[in-house]
């Protein structure tokens, strides 16, 4: 069976961080997104051109794709594994998961806006105009029929740590112990 772990929350809120820690004490398939702008060293993606990321797309060999931030993103259909599967992905497509499989959880990783501001000038991707439209952007309601918020405001090595531990609760089916973390 395919258990479905769909990670969203805006620019800086730390998915990435998070992620790249849970990888290291999960037995999941962490799923790769396909991107057309430049790599950066927290994530590890697929970075390929927009020509060849249309030509994916045209071919059918996305499962859901997205728009943001003047790039586009792309999960694959292959790279949805038996098990549990872990996949950082915009608030867009939650619902075309959840039309294909049986097994959602969301999870939205959020952080007060100052923290969100260091992060982004931290990161140093975009121009300080970018960085503040980003963090004055707001954002729909999500639609999901499992909703979990994760607040990253911890530090690095403490946030990680109850990230895991709600993982591992997501994945043996423990939601109800959530509230707990």
């Amino acid at each position: 069976m395919q258990k479905i772990i769909l990670i969203v929350g805006q620019s800086g809120a730390g998915k990435d961080t998070l992620l790249n820690s849970a990888s290291k004490h999960l037995r999941c398939n962490f799923v790769k997104r396909y991107i057309t702008r430049s790599p950066d060293e927290t994530e590890n993606n697929y970075y390929i051109s927009r020509d060849c990321f249309e030509t994916l797309s045209k071919t059918g060999y996305f499962l859901a794709e997205w728009s943001a931030h003047s790039n586009l993103y792309g999960i694959a259909k292959n790279d949805i594994k038996e098990g549990t599967n872990i996949i950082s992905v915009s608030r867009q497509v939650v619902e075309k998961f959840e039309q294909i499989f049986r097994d959602v959880t969301t999870v939205e990783i959020t952080a007060p806006k100052e923290v969100l501001r260091e992060r982004l000038q931290k990161r140093n991707r975009e121009k300080p105009e970018q960085q503040q439209n980003r963090l004055e952007r707001t954002y729909e309601k999500i639609n999901a029929k499992t909703l979990i918020t994760f607040n990253n405001c911890l530090g690095k090595e403490a946030s990680s740590r109850k990230f895991v531990k709600l993982l591992k609760l997501i994945e043996r089916n423990e939601m109800f112990q959530c509230s707990n973390i």
